[in-house]
């Protein structure tokens, strides 16, 4: 039996930002995606990256994320 494998497509860096709040005071967000990232980038790479983009924005960064996606195939 073929064993499955998995082969990486696309990595992106998402920021989140808080850019106000509702009329009941709960927080809103919204997200900014950059694609482009290098899968060996280093957590502190990604972080360092994302505190220099956020720099940019009016608003306070609330989270920054790397997304991966992979391919399966049997």
């Amino acid at each position: 039996m073929k064993m499955a494998q998995t082969f990486a497509k696309a990595f992106k860096l998402r920021l989140t930002y808080e850019t106000g709040s509702s009329a009941d005071g709960k927080p809103i967000f919204k997200t900014k995606t950059y694609g482009g990232v290098v899968e060996t980038a280093t957590p502190d790479q990604l972080y360092q990256v994302g505190q220099a983009l956020a720099s940019l924005s009016i608003h306070p960064l609330a989270t920054v994320e790397k997304n991966e996606l992979y391919e399966v195939l049997g």
